[in-house]
């Protein structure tokens, strides 16, 4: 496994001294924080599939961990790993925030929009993260490997061991109120 650094990477931490990693980073720089990406272009300080990070940090070493609109790349399977490597690398009280695209959400979008195309295709559009954009120029992309309800990742935490699962509006990506859930989680 080939690992580049885009930064120097010295464990970066934050103002109080503790360690943040936002995974799946893609253009969004978090400063203070521990960017990790494993795309070309991506504004990471460090260049790794973060289905590895639990390999790369130890138990109870991690402060908080976000996934922006990232978690739905992996299949199930290899998300309920990585749940439980993010679990194990938290410290005590650590924070996990995860925002992605509701399914039961963009279900309903799409169903309720099956008459009007512009809304039925941004339904479709974030089930399978695509940007229209990349439709008119014929462009590929990597759509979604898996598809989350809030409901879902909530009891799937609760079952590695997280507690205090609360779901959240989303803050991020816009006002998508009807499309995105965000989900905090204590150790």
């Amino acid at each position: 496994m080939i690992q580049r650094f885009r930064r120097k990477l010295q464990p970066r931490l934050a103002a109080d001294g503790r360690i943040r990693l936002h995974l799946g980073c893609g253009s969004e720089y978090r400063p203070g924080w521990v960017n990790v990406d494993n795309q070309p272009g991506s504004v990471c300080d460090l260049c790794l599939d973060f289905v590895h990070i639990g390999a790369r940090y130890p138990a109870d070493s991690v402060a908080e961990i976000a996934m922006i609109h990232s978690l739905s790349y992996l299949r199930l399977w290899q998300a309920r790993d990585l749940l439980a490597d993010l679990h194990r690398v938290l410290e005590p009280s650590g924070r996990l925030i995860i925002e992605l695209p509701d399914l039961a959400k963009c279900c309903r979008h799409v169903l309720e929009n099956e008459h009007d195309p512009a809304e039925y295709l941004e339904g479709v559009r974030a089930l399978y993260a695509f940007d229209l954009d990349y439709i008119k120029r014929k462009k590929m992309f990597t759509p979604y490997a898996f598809g989350w309800s809030g409901e879902h990742l909530e009891k799937e935490l609760e079952q590695i061991g997280f507690r205090s699962v609360t779901l959240c509006p989303p803050q991020t990506h816009g006002p998508r109120l009807w499309r995105d859930i965000r989900v905090e989680a204590v150790k």
